[in-house]
């Protein structure tokens, strides 16, 4: 009987420290504690989401538990190890934060808490998007989390940290995952291709990581979704008809026409995008971070730039990007997202063009 087919997200999970992409200073860090043998009780990793918070905890919990650990480099084929990775492990317990919010749970895990290891050195407790435990449950968690015994680590995830009781945060070791840069996207996502035996080109993969939004996770399950249409060949046209992206070139060619100031372009692109059925409010985000490279060409060149292909002044690319903000919730939440959108660009132009009173 053939396998069941485990999607490429869960498939290319970090297994070890060095599998993980883009988040150094954690991995770092949390290496030299052990190392040094300075592994404190609690840890809260916040981050925006497909980040690697869950991975990043159970690498961890390998780590410390596996045999012969605390180590660092430790072997991910271990009996310990790969008892954590498929979820069967009985000292390490992952809590889903969401559905165990209520104080009873916490004064359960209270009470299994004092109880010793079964197979490593340690009892590791993961829980999950810990932002969303009700106060209560926070409360009653506060002296097991302060005073806990030896052989306890808890490790708390949250992509809403803001939510977190300050109580909570200040009785861990804060670590902050921040979103992964498109390059970094872009080679993992070539890696799994080449394993995967899929072919696919570097301006597939450039869309892919872009509508990331700095998510690894996003960007593997966007790509499966890529393979399941396309086969074994996935081009940037599959990718920009199936997710309604606009190429980067139209993109360039929006921001140049706003920097130029022609109002007929900016409506000929606009209707082009959205008979092809494109994601218009994606648009506007993408054109934003063109002219925000243009904005920080001008910074670095003394206050003027030609990056959009007309000259522009700091001031000018500033008001232009503060008027492509200020349109983002008519597009996205407005009753016309076409009408909206024009009148976005149009506006920005003319902010744009506008000029301080005092100069």
């Amino acid at each position: 009987m053939s396998s069941p087919y485990q999607v490429i997200a869960r498939k290319w999970r970090p297994q070890t420290f060095d599998d993980v992409v883009g988040q150094d200073h954690v991995v770092r860090t949390l290496k030299n504690a052990i190392a040094r043998n300075r592994i404190a009780h609690a840890y809260l990793f916040v981050g925006p989401r497909g980040t690697g918070k869950t991975s990043m905890a159970r690498i961890f919990a390998k780590a410390l538990n596996v045999t012969g650990g605390p180590k660092a480099d430790f072997d991910v084929n271990d009996p310990i190890a790969q008892s954590i990775a498929d979820g069967s492990c009985l000292d390490v317990i992952e809590i889903d934060g969401a559905s165990n919010n209520g104080v009873e749970q916490v004064r359960e895990l209270r009470d299994t808490v004092r109880y010793a290891p079964a197979q490593g050195k340690f009892k590791v407790y993961i829980i999950d998007e810990v932002h969303m435990l009700s106060t209560a449950a926070f409360n009653a968690l506060l002296k097991t989390l302060e005073e806990p015994p030896a052989h306890a680590k808890f490790i708390f995830a949250t992509t809403e940290v803001q939510k977190v009781l300050p109580t909570i945060i200040s009785r861990c070791q804060r670590f902050d995952l921040k979103p992964i840069p498109t390059e970094l996207i872009v080679q993992r996502l070539k890696k799994i291709a080449i394993a995967e035996k899929i072919k696919v080109s570097d301006a597939a993969l450039g869309s892919i990581a872009r509508m990331a939004d700095g998510g690894m996770r996003d960007a593997q399950s966007i790509f499966d979704q890529m393979i399941s249409f396309c086969g074994n060949e996935v081009s940037e046209a599959d990718v920009l008809d199936v997710y309604g992206l606009v190429a980067g070139e139209k993109i360039a060619a929006l921001a140049a026409a706003l920097a130029a100031g022609d109002h007929r372009k900016i409506v000929e692109i606009v209707d082009e995008c959205d008979e092809n059925g494109r994601d218009l409010y994606r648009l506007l985000v993408d054109v934003q971070t063109n002219v925000r490279g243009a904005l920080l060409a001008a910074i670095g060149k003394g206050g003027r730039s030609d990056a959009l292909g007309t000259p522009m002044t700091t001031e000018q690319l500033t008001r232009l990007l503060d008027g492509l903000r200020e349109g983002e919730n008519g597009v996205k939440h407005g009753l016309s997202e076409k009408i909206n959108f024009e009148v976005a660009l149009l506006k920005a132009v003319e902010a744009s063009r506008a000029r301080a009173i005092d100069s």
